[in-house]
């Protein structure tokens, strides 16, 4: 989704202490919002494609909603993962997100899902509020393992449940679960839009990993019939429950411009949501991406046919650091353990990613990736 409003302050990160200089905004694209509001939108054809909704068309939709508040200093914006409100004393990152393809750990990976995208803010998310629905086909036993399943996603975070909704809803084949989480600051705060140039860009965490996770426990007897061995798809499902980015984020708050987790499109399409939310290029070179792929991954997304750096990827982080802090940066990501690459750096430019393929030629990536998860649905 793209910004309608956007702070003037050129800072990379929200400071409460600097904070009486974010009430001005200026409005982009305001004439095409004030002719959608008036003309309507009509949409001559439903949509065919799975997934979110290209952020161009989601501007325009966002154009019929009353957006605009004083004390929302991040509202709906293209890759920025999640809403900054001013409170009196500090600020509320809150954000919301579903779980639609996962089904036998819908309720782990919906907790940790939404959980990442308040910790890439910096911020330790406290408070969560699910909305289950249910196919009638579920018994008891199902709906209490997707209850445990949360319960054991929120003990490994600190978080509590503070609200929610559950209902048995007709017509679906299995599960959706769209999970708020939300916490609170008084400190720096972590934007999508903060890249500025000749920064460098890593990627930190497993590739695909969540996909591959999901892949493994709904598609098993495929994987089996496919020649994948019964070792690999066991190591496989064993990702899901490694998707949680909180430790991490929080560990690197201090030395990131801008983080963002990559969630659905993958790792590409992280990498440009980071470039469009800062208006900038980002130059990414493919074998650094590949190089840090497990053999589970390759293993698993090549019987299925989908591509690794397109697909679902939580516990993946996108992060761009200035030089000076490159140091600081790798000491806090080895002294974690935690896997990470330096992939590419950042250029002046439009929201563009150029990829740099291993066969030699560049490719520019300026549209959405449709998740290829989807593809298996």
């Amino acid at each position: 989704m793209e910004t309608t409003y956007q702070l003037e302050s050129a800072s990379t990160v929200v400071d409460w202490a600097a904070s009486s200089a974010w009430y001005k905004y200026r409005p982009l694209n305001i004439s095409a919002l004030s002719a959608i509001g008036k003309a309507g939108l009509v949409m001559s054809k439903p949509s065919t494609k799975t997934g979110k909704l290209e952020w161009k068309r989601m501007d325009k939709l966002l154009a019929l909603l009353p957006t605009r508040d004083i004390d929302v200093i991040v509202g709906p914006a293209m890759g920025e993962d999640a809403a900054i409100v001013r409170l009196a004393d500090g600020f509320l990152v809150v954000h919301s997100d579903p779980i639609t393809t996962g089904v036998k750990k819908a309720g782990y990976l919906a907790v940790h899902v939404a959980a990442n995208d308040v910790a890439v803010r910096g911020v330790r998310p406290r408070w969560f509020l699910p909305v289950i629905l249910l196919p009638v086909t579920y018994g008891e036993a199902e709906i209490e393992e997707l209850f445990r399943d949360m319960a054991q996603a929120l003990r490994e975070i600190g978080g509590v449940v503070v609200g929610g909704h559950t209902e048995v809803t007709p017509g679906l084949s299995r599960p959706i679960i769209s999970m708020t989480a939300a916490g609170y600051a008084s400190r720096r705060i972590i934007t999508t839009s903060g890249a500025r140039e000749d920064e460098l860009v890593y990627v930190i965490g497993r590739i695909a990993g969540e996909s591959v996770g999901i892949i493994a426990w709904d598609f098993e007897k495929v994987l089996l019939e496919r020649g994948v061995s019964k070792d690999v798809i066991e190591r496989a499902k064993n990702f899901v429950y490694e998707i949680s980015v909180v430790k991490t984020a929080l560990a690197i708050r201090e030395y990131v411009s801008a983080m963002h987790d990559a969630t659905e499109g993958g790792v590409l399409q992280a990498i440009r949501e980071v470039a469009v939310a800062s208006r900038k290029r980002i130059r990414v070179n493919e074998k650094s991406l590949l190089d840090i792929l497990e053999q589970e991954v390759k293993e698993i997304t090549s019987s299925m046919g989908i591509d690794p750096l397109k697909s679902l990827s939580s516990g993946c982080i996108i992060a761009t650091v200035p030089l000076t802090n490159k140091s600081d940066f790798e000491s806090s990501l080895e002294r974690l353990k935690v896997r990470y690459s330096h992939v590419g750096f950042v250029e002046k430019g439009h929201g563009e990613v150029v990829l740099q393929k291993t066969s030699g030629h560049q490719v520019v990536i300026d549209e959405d990736i449709i998740d290829e998860i989807y593809k298996l649905w």
